[in-house]
């Protein structure tokens, strides 16, 4: 009796396991998001990406982020690492520290900015990006 049960429980389990990236209720569906951010061609290492929904308030958006790598690629999150963004349009905001930033200290302040603030305002950046229901590339080419 005791395998059938343990059997049972498994079995029970197997469709959370195998559950996409619109697994809890009131969660959007995802879409891969990855690029590279250049300044005059050259990559930006380090970059903070945020993407949030055009026409919404900054502060209360459900909002994807990410931070480049040492050859400015970044890959959005929105509810698990790497997940990705709803569909929609975007404006970005983003920032490039001087130094890379450190993960374990989470209220750091925003260091300086390599791009002295010129993307980093909700209010002054003219970055607008969408997100497609597939797969997404979305370069980040500032002049």
């Amino acid at each position: 009796m005791r395998p059938r049960f343990v059997l049972l429980i498994a079995l029970a389990l197997t469709p959370a396991a195998g559950c996409g990236k619109n697994a809890r209720p009131g969660e959007k569906p995802v879409y891969s998001v990855t690029g590279r951010v250049t300044y005059k061609g050259d990559p930006m290492p380090h970059a903070v990406v945020t993407f949030y929904p055009a026409g919404e308030a900054f502060a209360p958006a459900l909002k994807s982020r990410a931070t480049a790598d040492a050859n400015g690629v970044y890959t959005l999150t929105t509810y698990e690492l790497n997940d990705g963004a709803p569909e929609g349009e975007y404006g970005v905001v983003l920032y490039v520290p001087v130094t890379p930033p450190d993960p374990n200290n989470l209220e750091a302040p925003n260091p300086p900015d390599r791009l002295k603030h010129a993307y980093s305002d909700p209010a002054k950046s003219k970055l607008k990006f969408t997100v497609k229901p597939e797969p997404n590339t979305i370069d980040i080419a500032l002049p």
